[in-house]
């Protein structure tokens, strides 16, 4: 039974999805306070589309929500892991900062060796994020990401930018090679005082972004975009001729509904409600010839099969609701973004629902053989590229016209063969530059957390406790329920260790969500 917390006495209660008037509402069944809703889709059909695509996950059914103490959660495919909770920025809006703590944090070092030990040891290894407050603030950062990379773990960064500004740190962490996921809402001084309580913010993530695109060796970077109504949403297509002019380091977007996360008679900023879906369509507003249909990241990253056999890792997000992240494509000709569609004969969740009966194909032969042999191997690279083959306008992807796109496709052929550089050659004959995942992070406040979607969550809040001498996990949704509690009482818990005192741990179980 799917479970959500009651608008009104905000106890865990069971809950349903119902769709009406074109929208999708998380109606929270309390026996005391009666049927109460929140909006979880403003576009049903977008959203049930979604779900109808879900390749399935046995649940465990939870039913108290007690997320510190959780004993049945799966091994994480991406792992956030805080360095601090103190920020170079004050937005009114974050609650993970020191203003919203109230006391600043920094991890004792031999924290993080615990935590990369505990990870090291699961197979594939999970990706590691490193999140605070401001990563870059805390001076050891680099040394984090070095114990990370040697651990072998792909490691990112989420970052305001700000301290990028300053060329000799920039370079510094271009130089750890870790991914950096950078804060960036756009062009207009106004988003920025109002978000982020500085319309000057703006230049300083703009100098980062100049010294970034100075670097000798080529960053690693993705750009994460909260939109509002009101405020940036109409600037999206402005944003994304953005994206593509960063084309030569920027790996993926995630594109982000805000969050509404704050207490109002503190900050009055309080415009409407936007859902994941709201985002999917301003997208696809940017493109209006082409019908943009995302699907679902767990069944963008459901691929392990196809991945193994291609030597290649799937994506981290292995297993998710369908009602969490979204996932789309955009290829650029060399002058803009094109829809991956305009490439495709049939739809982006046709080719996903094909590769799928696929995977399972491939599993179910592997199962049966016992063993993944060279042959094996083989016939499902060939059967991959078949399927995708079957749903691609292999024309769209070479330059020229009738016979001349046949000139192209053989010029590129004999590059490929005789070993000359990809890009040159893709540059001079294709219409396919590169390639930028766009990704849609899901609403996650206290209205809309249900135990469906966090049963499945494969990113998590990881966190050593050196009361049990144990590492612990919290899916990401769920981290607001209990961060602040629980990061003061592993404060006071450190400082005790260190003043040589013992002390016992404070099971918290959250029953309902802390206020604003």
């Amino acid at each position: 039974m799917n479970r959500a917390f009651c608008n009104t006495c905000k106890k865990l209660v069971p809950a349903d999805r119902d769709e009406r008037d074109g929208k999708v509402f998380l109606v929270k069944h309390c026996p005391e306070c009666g049927d109460t809703e929140s909006l979880v889709s403003a576009d049903a059909q977008r959203h049930m589309g979604k779900r109808s695509l879900d390749p399935g996950y046995e649940y465990h059914r939870c039913g108290r929500m007690n997320c510190v103490s959780c004993t049945h959660h799966r091994h994480p495919s991406y792992a956030f892991v805080d360095v601090t909770n103190r920020c170079n920025l004050n937005c009114p809006m974050c609650a993970d900062s020191v203003g919203g703590y109230g006391f600043a944090f920094d991890p004792p070092m031999y924290c993080f060796d615990k935590i990369f030990d505990h990870l090291e040891k699961i197979d594939p290894l999970p990706t590691i994020a490193l999140f605070g407050g401001e990563p870059t603030v805390r001076d050891e950062l680099l040394d984090i990401i070095a114990n990370a990379r040697a651990r072998g773990f792909r490691t990112r960064v989420l970052t305001n930018g700000v301290r990028l500004a300053d060329e000799e740190y920039c370079r510094k962490i271009v130089a750890s090679r870790a991914h950096l996921l950078f804060s960036y809402d756009g062009d207009n001084p106004e988003t920025y005082r109002v978000m982020r309580n500085s319309a000057k913010v703006l230049e300083k993530k703009k100098q980062a972004i100049e010294n970034l695109k100075k670097s000798k060796r080529a960053p690693r970077v993705s750009y994460v975009t909260v939109l509002a109504w009101g405020l940036n949403e109409e600037e999206l297509p402005q944003i994304i001729d953005f994206y593509h002019s960063q084309r030569r380091f920027l790996h993926g977007v995630y594109l982000m509904p805000l969050v509404h996360t704050w207490d109002t008679e503190e900050f009055g900023y309080a415009p409407e409600r936007m859902t994941t879906e709201d985002v999917e369509v301003l997208f696809s507003q940017a493109f209006p010839d082409t019908d943009v249909q995302f699907i679902s990241l767990g069944l963008a990253s459901h691929y392990r099969t196809i991945s193994k056999y291609f030597g290649r890792p799937s994506m981290p997000y292995y297993g998710c609701h369908p009602n969490c992240e979204s996932f789309y494509m955009l290829i650029s000709d060399g002058e803009k973004y094109l829809p991956v569609d305009h490439f495709l004969k049939t739809s982006l969740p046709e080719v996903a629902e094909a590769l799928l009966d696929l995977e399972r194909r491939l599993i179910a032969r592997e199962e049966r053989r016992g063993r993944v042999t060279l042959w094996l191997r083989t016939l499902g690279r060939i059967q991959t590229i078949t399927t995708v083959l079957r749903h691609v306008k292999l024309g769209a992807f070479f330059k020229g016209k009738g016979i001349g796109k046949v000139g192209h496709f053989l010029a590129m052929l004999f590059g490929v063969l005789f070993r000359r550089k990809s890009l040159p050659l893709r540059e001079r004959h294709m219409n396919v530059q590169n390639a930028l995942p766009i990704i849609i992070l899901p609403l996650e406040d206290d209205q809309i957390i249900e135990t469906d979607r966090l049963e499945r969550c494969c990113s998590v809040h990881v966190y050593y406790d050196p009361r049990t001498d144990a590492i612990n996990y919290i899916p990401v949704c769920s981290w607001r329920l209990h961060n602040h509690a629980l990061v003061r009482e592993l404060k006071d818990a450190f400082e005790a260790q260190a003043a040589g005192k013992k002390t016992d741990p404070q099971p918290e179980e959250a029953e309902a969500p802390a206020e604003a």
